[in-house]
């Protein structure tokens, strides 16, 4: 079958209208390639573990825990899932504190020849992100403060600490500058950290 370029429609649980975002990816990808992407599109420090469920079935990065029933999501190609137009799935980052988001297929098309290099792409989104260790509640009431107040007294800063945590400050242009990059070298992180303590759990 020829590449497609999937279009998942991804919003974080609890502030769905405020903070979203459209994704573009190859169908050659694998679930944790999904997974990683997210992480860095939505501006996370990405050092939680994190699941899919799809489908009444977990998939996982395996580590010394997980449990036995759960699939491997890096075995995984996106087009193996067989995913239908506006299917849903759900990633949950840190168990501790339950950041969930909503993933929904909205577009498939046929990837053109010689574009493999251009995704993934951010096409289209809103708020700047999420802020690690923090549940949902709490994010949520920063961001009413900030439509009441225009402004919130929030201590929490963007990676460059020179402007306080705002969720209207999202500039799609440059995450989209620093995406692929990023992307592999979360991959690296995630493959070192978690999969090399579970090769040593396994001996």
């Amino acid at each position: 079958m020829a590449v497609q370029v999937y279009t998942f429609h991804v919003s974080y649980e609890g502030l769905e209208h405020k903070i979203w975002r459209e994704l573009k990816v190859s169908s050659n990808y694998r679930m944790n390639q999904l997974g990683y992407t997210i992480l860095v599109a939505f501006d996370t420090l990405a050092y939680h573990l994190f699941q899919f469920r799809f489908r009444d079935q977990d998939y996982v990065i395996p580590h010394s825990n997980f449990p036995k029933d759960a699939f491997d999501m890096g075995q995984f190609r996106l087009s193996q899932l067989s995913l239908q137009m506006n299917e849903g799935m759900e990633m949950i980052y840190d168990f501790g504190t339950m950041q969930t988001f909503r993933i929904e297929l909205v577009g498939v098309e046929e990837m053109k020849k010689g574009w493999g290099r251009k995704y993934p792409l951010i096409s289209d989104g809103a708020g700047m992100g999420i802020i690690d260790d923090m549940p949902v509640f709490e994010l949520k009431e920063m961001v009413e403060q900030i439509d009441r107040n225009g402004r919130t007294n929030s201590p929490f800063y963007y990676r460059d600490r020179m402007r306080p945590w705002d969720y209207r400050c999202f500039l799609i242009h440059c995450v989209n500058v620093l995406l692929k990059e990023e992307v592999r070298m979360i991959e690296e992180d995630y493959s070192y950290f978690w999969m090399e303590d579970f090769s040593i759990k396994r001996r």
